[in-house]
């Protein structure tokens, strides 16, 4: 399947529940935001099997997006990236990649 081998590529994912804080406030000791943790792609194939209301964001430049990106992703820059998350749903799960 395209969609893990790319996952698999790129490593763990980085993910933050939407039900956590929406600003981007990063932990100094990890580097990531506060509330996300890493998920492997087995992992995510399960909240996928399971129906569980996710969205992953790309956030790397759209030109790299356009060349290859995960099945249903959506491209949003890192720099809009706080911008943009009050458009999501709090509800929904956020994949990072």
């Amino acid at each position: 399947m395209r969609i893990f081998t790319f996952m698999v590529a790129i490593g763990f994912l980085s993910v933050a529940f939407a039900q956590t804080v929406r600003e981007i406030t990063v932990d100094p000791q990890s580097g990531r935001a506060i509330g996300a943790k890493e998920m492997s792609p087995d992992e995510l194939r399960s909240h996928i099997d399971k129906k569980t209301k996710l969205l992953i964001v790309d956030v790397r430049d759209p030109e790299e997006f356009e060349k290859e990106t995960i099945k249903n992703a959506v491209n949003i820059p890192i720099g809009q990236l706080e911008a943009k998350l009050k458009e999501i749903p709090r509800d929904t799960m956020l994949v990072f990649t």
